[in-house]
């Protein structure tokens, strides 16, 4: 599991770190990201990290300094 977290490719870490903000998916879907591509990078983010929620997603990044 170690290896998968810091496989982690950019738009999932960025999406992360958007959601880390307070930024909801239509938030961030806003930006220049379609909603598909978003929710494609938070479910690998939540398979690679296996958390058992976003909050806790964003924990284990912040915690692993993958996010700040």
């Amino acid at each position: 599991m170690a290896e998968e977290m810091n496989q982690l490719d950019a738009l999932e870490l960025r999406c992360l770190a958007l959601a880390a903000c307070g930024r909801s998916r239509q938030d961030v879907c806003e930006t220049d990201i379609p909603m598909e591509r978003i929710d494609k990078a938070l479910d690998g983010a939540m398979r690679k990290l296996q958390p058992g929620n976003l909050a806790e997603a964003i924990f284990r990044a912040a915690r692993l300094e993958l996010i700040s």
